[in-house]
């Protein structure tokens, strides 16, 4: 989920699946409704003109002579044949349970015990007791049916079922039972859920073509001004330059204008450095040479130590006060540019100077910050060590990770971290202020990044540095 392109298509995907489903199980359940619906009010019809052929006489349904043909013309318009098991109706007792009609014995006084007894094995009739004066329908499945279970036979599994209740006084209350084989409503089900899934796929394939419209319609701009900055990183432009859409045209101008600031800052740095370097000059020159007249050489180290602090302090304040873009540069060129003159001013001290540092190494530092920070670590390393210095890089996340080892005396095992502080020393016997860790240790994390003092492999100092990239 960190990739723009994939929150898009997977919040458009999630969408657009959610809603599916939703209306999709709308479309269902309004469809079967419908269904349904229609169903009761053709079997409530059917029912009606049914019971309109019918007498009943002495607590017995019959059929007027009459109106035999026609009823029997009305069987077989709605399929209430004795052949056909997937449509029938019965009339039922609902004190005793007893079948007294039956459509697939239309003429057939079938109210006698024989059938009484045996329409558990006769008919397939349905647990139901629908109250006089009421009707209703649903879908029952073949675990709600008694008796003969025609929709194994036929391979139903579902029955439509409409019931309508009436009563004949003094003989009791009876229920007209019309059921029908659901097979039709259950292949149209699986074809509401087959267009559902079809629109789905549809869906999704839209999805992927809207995404690849929208990665280079939405995307693209959002890549180039990524590309931009990258370019100004690297010093090949100076500021971000393309026409961009609305949304991205206030971050623009708010990025050149921080570039712009920075520079101009570093602008005022340089200017009051050279101001101060030039108005400072000349005083302290003439201490200096009094000094050396009068032969005061306390007068001519404080004079050279005011020389110090003032060239340190104006570093110190660029510093600080960087831009917010830095550009990343290459690491190896400054190493290999401290090497030899280092190798020089240790000419009597053989050791070996090894540095596994690729081209790609990259940090977010100054050229000038990075040989003052390059310059007093190394220079460490090279002046207490016995017989190597080695200088490794490698990337760990986004930061730059730099390990500076030598085989000396290494740090005190108390508390190394005072030495990061100005004015300590680990070897009061050697020249030197103590302030180079405490420079290269401000300069390093004014952008951001922290200084390690360790145990080197070779069981001397190792000082990592965490440079940012």
């Amino acid at each position: 989920m960190t990739s723009l392109r994939s929150r898009q298509f997977l919040s458009a995907l999630a969408i657009i699946g959610l809603g599916i489903i939703i209306l999709g199980g709308a479309l269902y359940y309004i469809t079967q409704h419908r269904i349904i619906e229609t169903e009761k009010k053709e079997l409530s019809e059917s029912g009606l003109e049914l019971l309109g052929y019918l007498d009943f006489k002495d607590g017995k349904f019959v059929i007027d002579k009459n109106s035999k043909n026609d009823f029997l013309a009305f069987l077989v318009k709605h399929n209430f044949t004795k052949l056909n098991a997937n449509k029938y109706a019965y009339i039922q007792n609902i004190q005793t349970g007893n079948i007294v009609w039956h459509s697939q014995y239309p003429f057939n006084d079938i109210s006698a015990d024989r059938f009484s007894k045996d329409k558990q094995r006769v008919f397939t009739t349905f647990n139901l007791k629908m109250p006089s004066d009421q009707e209703g329908a649903d879908i029952l499945s073949p675990e709600d049916t008694l008796g003969r279970n025609i929709s194994k036979l036929d391979g139903a599994e579902t029955y439509i079922v409409y019931a309508r209740g009436f009563s004949y006084k003094p003989y009791g209350n009876y229920q007209l039972i019309l059921a029908k084989s659901a097979a039709a409503l259950q292949k149209g089900r699986d074809e509401i859920l087959r267009n559902i899934l079809l629109l789905f796929g549809i869906t999704t394939i839209l999805v992927l073509l809207a995404q690849l419209v929208s990665s280079y319609l939405v995307i693209k701009p959002i890549k180039q001004f990524e590309n931009e900055i990258k370019n100004i990183e690297a010093g090949e432009q100076q500021l971000i330059s393309n026409n961009y859409p609305t949304e991205l045209a206030a971050v623009k101008s708010a990025v050149n204008a921080l570039i712009n600031a920075e520079k101009g800052q570093k602008q005022r740095y340089r200017d009051a450095l050279d101001d101060l370097a030039h108005s400072l000059k000349t005083p302290l020159s003439v201490l200096q040479n009094s000094a050396d007249k009068n032969h005061n050489e306390t007068v001519s180290n404080q004079v050279q130590r005011m020389n110090d602090i003032v060239a340190y302090q104006l570093r110190r304040a660029v510093v600080n006060d960087q831009g917010t873009i830095t550009q990343l540069k290459s690491v190896r060129p400054i190493i290999y540019r401290l090497k030899d003159p280092l190798l020089k001013v240790y000419r009597d001290k053989p050791f070996e100077f090894v540095i596994h540092v690729d081209d790609d190494a990259k940090c977010r530092m100054d050229t000038d910050d990075m040989m003052e920070v390059f310059g007093n670590l190394i220079n460490n390393a090279c002046r207490f060590c016995e017989k190597i210095v080695e200088i490794t890089a490698h990337q760990d996340g986004d930061m730059l990770i730099i390990d500076i080892d030598d085989d000396g005396l290494g740090f005190p095992d108390k508390n190394p971290s005072e030495l990061l502080q100005r004015g300590i020393r680990a070897d009061s016997k050697t020249d030197g202020q103590g302030i180079g860790l405490a420079v290269s240790t401000e300069i390093v994390e004014a952008i951001g990044g922290k200084i390690e003092l360790l145990v080197s492999p070779y069981v001397g100092a190792r000082v990592r540095l965490h440079l940012p990239t």
